[in-house]
């Protein structure tokens, strides 16, 4: 047997390497690289050239071998074919490589006259399964599809084989012996499951979803065991706390299974689609240091792999037919499992630069992304996005994300759906982040940086507001919102309700128009406001708490709280208002109003003015105002609280200390042991 390498010999093979010849040079690189695998050689080096591929006869490398282009371009002859491969890993290839060349479509040359897409000239194609596939240091440019696709077959399984829809009943199966329990947590096959040839051949089958993916609207759990019997129906083995879409091993013996599902309810025929399928699909998948480009509809598309490792490679300028994106994962579903995208550079795609249609355990970190969409969609689970640069793209998290010291200049991020995301230590440079969130606490933002500089405003074309809230609530904790003093810095929706918002800063966000920033109802902990502009409250019955809190203004009223509609209650407890220069109000108060209540609060006007600090208008109404244990101070004589117009309030006036200040009360509001400039009126 020979080692090391094989140097082809292009006269021996008959093959031409001046690009031309289509097909006498794919059947004698296949005859020489299949040559090479019998005689045992690891690598096959091409000499340099131009090698032209027939269309009907891509070039298929061998398992255990290197193919090593050596620096040589694999050229598809032009065609009109729909589809095509450059390069075809079809074969179930194990440890193969092709590496050290480029790999050219015809793209701008393809007769597209015979109608459609044409959406499937690939460069490479991976298919029927393979394992430890490496693609690295490749060019691969031009084709009417995509530069690489890894694609899943669907496996099912034809005849009368046994469906569970409509199969199942109500009980278990004991794991460690096959036999049949009563229990009213599980629901198992009442058919058996048998081995067939389809299943025992490639050793394994699982439970997957229906073309769509989609599992049944009436199947609430993710897991499920199955237990094997011999042929003689005794107990062999059992594997427990399976998921759908993952592969069950078979063990040698089994002649049949019944499967179990970790949930009490029966589902109805409509509302189960499991089937049983024995998909082949690529796995151990390793693309690295590739130059992607001028591909018509993606770059590298996952549709059904695991263990697939991009890294280091330049995608780019992909446009054409759609997705029109840099990588796509997607067809497959959560077959597509543990997929690394690490340090790539992709910009300059005219859709999508990354989408992520479903999937589990997607992992993007290191990367350059610049123009286009970034989404995660709902059919992800466990996606990481960690330390990446975002430019001028509109990040979308539907699905399940950790998006994390990320920074972003000039995007849009939105967070819809359902599921959950955590925003943590990010770094957003101009790029507004909208809530849209319909369910309650599943987005958080922490310990994240926003600032708005002049380019928003002036670059940006309707940028919209740098921070829109959704109805359904959320948190942010220890954030920072900084502004440029010239945009609307916040949408509430008529609705929003018990946001939760700790230690979260609002510097410079007042609008150079005085436009409001809009607060949403809820608990607001340790916040600052620093020239923050009016701050208005979303009416429709919320409620508002403020404590520990930093407010900081120099014009313009604070809070002007003018609502047609009743807020059933507003807290401010333990925070200090700080106001420098101006004589403004810090609340103006009219409307209709619940509870009221500002409790331990310092009120300190630095230069005073003969305005006041409170101001309760005479056409406000509320079912109780309390002002207690609150200090009033400022260096020069000023009213604290004016209400000598509003006789009608129930207001209490408790424990207060009015430093150079006074307070205008109506003889109907109830004013006990306060201390005002030193003299204490019981």
């Amino acid at each position: 047997m020979s080692e090391g390498s094989y140097l082809v010999e292009l006269v021996r093979w008959n093959i031409k390497n001046d690009g031309t010849d289509a097909v006498n040079t794919s059947k004698g690189l296949n005859d020489a690289l299949s040559w090479a695998a019998q005689q045992g050689y690891s690598e096959v080096v091409l000499p340099n050239g131009t090698y032209l591929i027939d269309e009907n006869n891509p070039i298929q490398p061998q398992s255990y071998m290197t193919f090593n282009l050596g620096g040589a371009t694999l050229r598809i002859r032009d065609n009109s074919l729909p589809g095509y491969a450059i390069v075809s890993f079809r074969n179930k290839q194990k440890y193969s490589r092709v590496t050290n060349g480029k790999i050219e479509g015809d793209r701008y040359t393809h007769n597209y006259s015979s109608g459609g897409t044409h959406e499937f000239g690939l460069g490479v194609e991976m298919k029927y399964g393979g394992q430890y596939i490496t693609l690295d240091n490749l060019e691969i440019f031009h084709t009417t599809g995509d530069a690489i696709l890894g694609i899943t077959s669907f496996g099912g399984i034809g005849g009368n084989f046994p469906k569970l829809a409509g199969n199942l009943e109500l009980g278990g199966v004991n794991t460690l012996n096959g036999t049949l329990t009563s229990d009213s947590n599980r629901i198992r096959s009442k058919v058996n499951i048998p081995m067939i040839p389809q299943i025992t051949n490639l050793g394994y089958f699982g439970l997957y979803g229906d073309s769509y993916g989609g599992i049944g609207s009436e199947i609430t759990t993710n897991t499920y065991d199955v237990v094997f019997y011999k042929n003689d129906d005794t107990f062999l083995s059992s594997k427990t706390n399976l998921h759908f879409f993952d592969e069950v091993e078979v063990p040698i013996g089994a002649s049949y299974a019944k499967v179990i599902l970790h949930q009490a309810t029966i589902p109805s025929v409509s509302g189960n689609t499991i089937l049983i399928r024995t998909p082949e699909f690529p796995k151990h998948v390793y693309i690295e240091k590739c130059n992607l480009h001028h591909c018509r509809r993606l770059g590298i598309a996952i549709c059904g792999m695991k263990h697939c490792y991009v890294s280091k490679c330049e995608i780019h300028h992909i446009s054409g037919t759609a997705p029109q994106g840099a990588i796509a994962i997607e067809d497959g579903y959560d077959i597509n499992q543990y997929i690394f995208l690490d340090s790539n550079d992709i910009y300059d795609n005219k859709s999508y630069n990354i989408i992520a249609v479903a999937g589990k355990h997607i992992s993007i970190t290191n990367s350059r992304v610049q123009g286009g969409i970034f989404t995660i969609n709902s059919g992800v689970d466990k996606a990481t996005i960690e330390k990446n640069y975002f430019h001028n793209c509109d990040p979308v998290l539907t699905g399940d994300a950790l998006f994390s010291n990320n920074h972003l200049y000039r995007c849009r991020m939105r967070l819809p759906g359902k599921a959950e995301a955590l925003i943590d230590n990010c770094f957003f440079h101009n790029s507004p982040l909208n809530f849209g969130k319909q369910k309650a606490y599943v987005a958080q933002i922490n310990n994240c940086k926003f600032l708005f500089d002049n380019d928003f405003y002036v670059a940006s074309i309707n940028p919209g507001a740098p921070l829109i809230f959704s109805v359904e609530p959320q948190s942010i904790s220890n954030c920072i919102f900084e502004g440029s003093g010239r945009e609307a810095f916040t949408v509430v929706p008529i609705g929003a309700h018990d946001w939760i918002l700790s230690n979260v800063s609002f510097i410079n966000t007042r609008h150079k128009e005085n436009r409001p920033t809009g607060l949403p109802p809820g608990v607001y902990t340790g916040c600052t406001f620093i020239n923050s502009g009016r701050l208005e409250e979303i009416s429709g019955g919320g409620k508002y708490e403020f404590s520990n809190c930093y407010f900081n203004w120099d014009s313009h009223t604070l809070f002007y709280m003018g609502t047609d509609k009743k807020i059933n209650s507003f807290k401010v407890n333990n925070s200090y208002f700080f106001n420098p220069a101006s004589s403004d109000s810090a609340f103006l108060l009219n409307g209709k109003w619940g509870n009221l209540q500002f409790s331990g609060n310092i009120f300190h006007y630095q230069n005073g003015s003969s305005n006041f600090m409170i101001g309760i208008r005479n056409t406000m109404v509320a079912d109780q105002i309390l002002l207690t244990d609150n200090t009033f101070m400022t260096s020069i004589s000023m009213v604290s609280v004016s209400a000598d117009n509003s006789p009608t309030i129930p207001l209490i006036f408790k424990d207060n200390n009015l430093i150079k200040s006074q307070v205008k009360l109506h003889n109907n509001h109830i004013k006990l042991n306060n201390l005002i400039n030193n003299i204490f009126y019981p």
